[in-house]
């Protein structure tokens, strides 16, 4: 099963013909999955397209610190956000290497920038209870879905499938 170590993480168990560096990268790779978890880096990682598969949708894909990778939202005009308008825990920085990372609950300096992860404001999962302009982004994501699997039908097109234009009655 494992053992649990002071913060209630549960730790692989020893096997005995591991060396003890065998085992503490056994112990990052498992801590480094639950913290990935944690922070809603579950992503598909490349090859497969980066789009959410609750929704639908494409978001910004990037790798993370804990060998994971996050989508992030895409938000128009702009794909940063004034960090103290994020709740903590969901402010997304991203490295010079092209790298994601979540500060947690660290508070943003004066004039920080950040991204959000697109579970944030995606229409497809139970909404966090969160800002008033997140619930507006997840209200537009829910019409973008909307749009993307059932396209407005053409007016004059015909409902009966023949192709000519409907008969006016």
């Amino acid at each position: 099963m494992g053992v649990f170590d002071d913060s209630g993480t549960l730790l692989p168990e020893r096997r005995p013909d591991e060396s003890d560096e065998e085992y503490w990268d056994r112990v990052a790779q498992a801590t480094d999955r639950v913290q990935a978890r944690e922070e809603g880096a579950t992503a598909p990682a490349p090859p497969a397209p980066p789009v959410c598969p609750e929704c639908g949708l494409d978001a910004d894909r990037y790798p993370t610190l804990s060998q994971a990778w996050v989508l992030l939202e895409h938000l128009d005009p702009v794909n940063v956000l004034p960090a103290h308008m994020v709740p903590p825990r969901f402010r997304w920085l991203i490295n010079a290497d092209g790298v994601a990372w979540n500060p947690w609950l660290a508070e943003p300096t004066p004039g920080a920038l950040c991204r959000i992860p697109h579970r944030l404001v995606c229409p497809g999962l139970e909404p966090v209870k969160a800002w008033s302009w997140l619930t507006a982004a997840r209200e537009e994501n829910e019409r973008r879905a909307q749009r993307l699997y059932n396209p407005p039908q053409h007016p004059d097109s015909d409902r009966q499938g023949t192709g000519k234009p409907a008969a006016s009655a």
